[in-house]
């Protein structure tokens, strides 16, 4: 069944609804969009948005701060070099 861009996002959705987002196909294109946006947004604003309203695991802030920016910081090196290198990427969620 060939994917198809969904109003929820870029990528591809191979599901059957256009929303379901488990399985993903980013084009090039948007491979680039990622990167750029990973390399221009700031992690402490972010983090000031978004961060207090984080929490679980029995981490702390800082713990829980510390986890996301590395998972971002690898996140922008990953999506930087698959843009560099004209790649697409299938990103996969598994709940």
């Amino acid at each position: 069944m060939p994917g198809r861009v969904g109003p929820c996002g870029s990528g591809r959705s191979t599901g059957p609804d256009q929303c379901e987002k488990s399985l993903m196909i980013l084009e090039p294109f948007e491979v680039s969009q990622t990167a750029r946006f990973l390399a221009g947004v700031s992690f402490d604003e972010l983090w000031k948005i978004a961060g207090a309203g984080l929490g679980g695991r029995g981490q702390d802030g800082e713990e829980i701060r510390q986890e996301l920016l590395d998972h971002h910081r690898d996140l922008e090196e990953f999506y930087g070099r698959a843009a560099a290198a004209g790649h697409a990427v299938v990103r996969v969620v598994w709940a």
